[in-house]
């Protein structure tokens, strides 16, 4: 039998300290035994895009990934499956939005926990949307912010954002007046926006910054200019497949030769030390996140096992 999972019931099985947890855990294995994935696909209609990216965490015996369909009237839709790698049973469908928002602020909150530096306070940020929620409240999770400060254009919702998210971290989160005034003097930039053209330039980057950039994933698009990139004396990617299909911020760089995909370190080295992340506290460190379906998989087993324990979700005879 199959567990279906809801939406309502993910966000009360899934805290954002267990999503990190998962994830970590995940980057563990990645960067000791790696992982066998297939970056995202995407399949075109005059009406909607339906994308799938898939892999397997080992660790757990799991395979499986996720489906989901942009449509020009609906909006956007998620669906996680979670397979056995043992014997191909059917574990689990969870509605993905939730879980999708909380694995991709806790791919943040490891990537920053390993590369900012210890002592960074000051939190930046570009974008107020739905990912930007789950940014903050992450980071806020692995280092102990003073200051948090956002920018988007859209200034009621700007607000709004900066209301509900002082509520929910028991910080004064505070709109910025400019992009400029969101990135300087951060110890940690974030940028979640759906922005086509960069919105951090390599001119407002400052020493000893640690930025997480998590709103591209198509090659066409960017919210870092070149120079910002290579001010950083580390970049990250959540994998090197998926930046060499889907990283924008790196295409005009690797096009000219400045920069090879297939050199950077994936989180997972970086997490379990096989390779380098800050050497520096004037380093200026980078995470180019475009997202993978193993951060899925991870905490969709944390789902898995709670609801279970709990009899939460329906049980479906489905592929048994």
């Amino acid at each position: 039998m199959a567990r279906l999972i809801r939406e309502a019931e993910v966000d009360a099985l899934l805290t954002m300290d267990e999503a990190i947890a998962a994830v970590r855990e995940l980057a563990k294995v990645q960067g000791e035994v790696g992982l066998q994935e297939e970056p995202r696909r995407r399949l075109r209609t005059s009406g909607a895009i339906l994308s799938d990216l898939f892999a397997g965490h080992p660790a757990l015996g799991l395979i499986g990934g996720k489906v989901y369909v942009v449509a020009k009237e609906g909006g956007v839709r998620f669906l996680v499956q979670v397979f056995s790698e043992r014997d191909g049973r059917l574990l689990g469908l969870i509605e993905g939005n939730r879980l999708g928002q909380l694995r991709t602020g806790a791919a943040s909150a490891v990537a920053t926990d390993a590369l900012a530096n210890p002592d960074a306070s000051r939190f930046g940020m570009v974008g107020a949307g739905y990912q930007a929620e789950t940014q903050l409240e992450a980071i806020a999770r692995v280092r102990r912010l003073k200051e948090a400060q956002v920018y988007a254009r859209n200034r009621d919702r700007l607000e709004d954002f900066c209301r509900r998210m002082s509520e929910r971290i028991g910080l004064d989160v505070t709109p910025a007046a400019s992009l400029d005034e969101a990135v300087a003097g951060k110890d940690i930039v974030v940028t979640a926006t759906s922005a086509h053209e960069p919105v951090l330039f390599g001119r407002q980057i400052e020493p000893g910054q640690h930025i997480n950039a998590v709103g591209s994933n198509r090659l066409h698009e960017r919210e870092l200019d070149g120079p910002a990139v290579l001010r950083a004396a580390v970049v990250v990617v959540d994998s090197r497949p998926t930046a060499k299909a889907e990283a924008g911020d790196l295409t005009p760089l690797a096009a000219r030769g400045e920069i090879d995909a297939e050199e950077l370190p994936n989180l997972g080295e970086v997490v379990a030390g096989k390779r380098p992340g800050r050497r520096h506290p004037d380093d200026v460190t980078l995470f180019l996140s475009q997202g993978i379906a193993a951060w899925d998989l991870a905490v969709a087993a944390v789902v898995l096992r709670r609801a279970e324990a709990a009899g939460i979700g329906q049980e479906v005879d489905l592929l048994s």
